[in-house]
Order: structure tokens, then C-alpha cells, then sequence
């Protein structure tokens, strides 16, 4: 049986349209986390936040802490002191200053999204172009006036 063509290009666009909604959702999450540590180090309590945003303080507090566990970019070493953003992947950090200046190269396994494509690499991980191009739509997003 041969698949029918208008109904695979159908497939296809509402693929690329669900893929751009994620990547602009997981933006947005992000600006929102982004934001949430912004009040909690301008000095709101966690309880305040929370109550603010109608929405558990254990969920601030995880938001916090994921933060601080590690806030030092992994591709340079900067802290988050020394930078204006930090951009957090489920297994590196890296600052604004790195995603303007970083470079792919050789293949290898991106520290952000796990796939096997070229990549910047670091003191610490490897970014691929992706990765770096929505990295830096997050710190532009959340640098923006809203």
C-alpha cells in the first residue's frame, strides 16, 4: 500500500508547525524561570513569589535551587556574576558571552539536546547550532522590555 501524498505533506507541515510551537514554548519557559529568579534575588521571599505568581512555593523553590546548583558557565568558567545571563540546558549552563562567540565545529554529542551533530566545544560540554540559536532567543527574550 503506497501512503497517500497529500495526506503525508499534511503530516509533514503540522509536524513543522508542532515543532516550532515547542520551541517557542520551552522559550517561554524559560524567560518565565528566567524572571522568577530575577524576583526571588531582587529580594522576594519564596512564599511571596509564589503567592504572587498562584503557584506552589515548593515550585519557586525548585526553581531557585536549580539555578544555584550549578552557575557557572561550563563552556568558560564565568559565574554568574560575571555575565549578563546565564542559559541553562538539562546538563550544562552556558552565559551570553559564549552564545555570542561560539563557533561549531566537530561532531559530537550536544550537552543541551543529547544529539550527535557539530558542535562548540567547552571546558566542560559541547553546544550544537541549535542549541546556541535558541539559547540565544532566550536571553534576547528575557532581555527585552515585555
Amino acid at each position: 500500500m503506497t501512503l497517500d501524498e497529500e495526506l503525508l505533506a499534511a503530516a509533514r507541515k503540522a509536524s513543522t508547525v508542532a515543532a516550532a510551537a515547542q520551541d517557542q514554548a520551552d522559550i517561554a519557559k524559560a524567560v518565565y524561570h528566567h524572571h522568577v529568579l530575577r524576583l526571588h534575588r531582587a529580594g522576594g521571599s519564596m512564599r511571596e513569589i509564589a503567592e504572587a505568581l498562584k503557584i506552589s512555593h515548593q515550585r519557586v523553590h525548585q526553581i531557585v535551587e536549580q539555578s544555584k546548583r550549578t552557575e557557572r558557565c561550563w563552556f568558560c568558567g564565568r559565574g554568574a556574576d560575571e555575565v549578563d545571563k546565564m542559559m541553562a540546558g538539562p546538563a550544562a549552563l552556558i552565559c551570553d558571552i559564549c552564545v555570542a562567540a561560539a563557533q561549531v565545529g566537530e561532531a559530537g554529542d550536544c550537552s543541551f539536546c543529547s544529539e550527535t551533530k557539530p558542535v562548540h566545544e567547552g571546558e566542560s560540554a559541547k553546544i550544537c547550532r541549535s542549541c546556541l540559536d535558541f539559547s540565544a532567543a532566550v536571553i534576547s527574550a528575557a532581555t527585552s522590555p515585555r
